[in-house]
């Protein structure tokens, strides 16, 4: 029990003083438009749109393989919307057997971030940004996706990478 001298508000429950820092961030917060916060998240989904990152859906398999396919967004009449593309070689859902892994030298192995059955989605961009193409694909993973979880290697390239369980900005693909 605290002593009664704590400052408390109308319902006579305590409150807690806060600290300098954090009351300087809610006061800076209060202060911004509401409109701040979905600007910056148009602008970000506009350079995903631009300059998509690589997207693979991946999922793990019961005999601990892993299967993937390629996300793509797609322009609609209203936005846009991601949807599975069927590549060569992949079952008409898209999906496809990565047997080759290990060439790749993922750094961590994707099986780490698999725990479970549920499909995730993984982007990927260059690690060095050779042209504007390749730093957009970086901004829009960092600003869409998160922070980059790992790096893996491509026809000699490197490229760093982030897994998601959801993808940002329009609708998901449709089974």
């Amino acid at each position: 029990m605290r002593p009664s001298s704590e400052p408390s508000n109308e319902n006579g429950t305590e409150v807690l003083p806060a600290s300098p820092e954090a009351a300087a961030i809610a006061n800076s917060q209060s202060q911004q438009p509401s409109t701040d916060r979905d600007d910056d998240k148009d602008l970000k989904c506009e350079q995903l749109v631009r300059n998509p990152p690589g997207i693979e859906e991946i999922r793990r398999t019961p005999q601990l393989g892993i299967e993937s396919r390629e996300i793509r967004v797609e322009r609609t009449p209203e936005s846009y919307h991601w949807v599975v593309y069927r590549s060569k070689g992949s079952a008409a859902d898209g999906w496809r057997a990565q047997n080759n892994l290990d060439k790749l030298h993922f750094n961590p192995v994707l099986q780490l971030l698999l725990p479970d059955k549920d499909a995730k989605y993984m982007a990927y961009a260059p690690s060095v940004a050779e042209t504007p193409q390749d730093s957009e694909q970086m901004m829009s993973i960092a600003g869409t996706f998160g922070q980059k979880v790992g790096t893996f290697e491509w026809n000699g390239k490197q490229y760093s990478y982030t897994v998601s369980k959801h993808l940002p900005c329009f609708p998901e693909p449709e089974e």
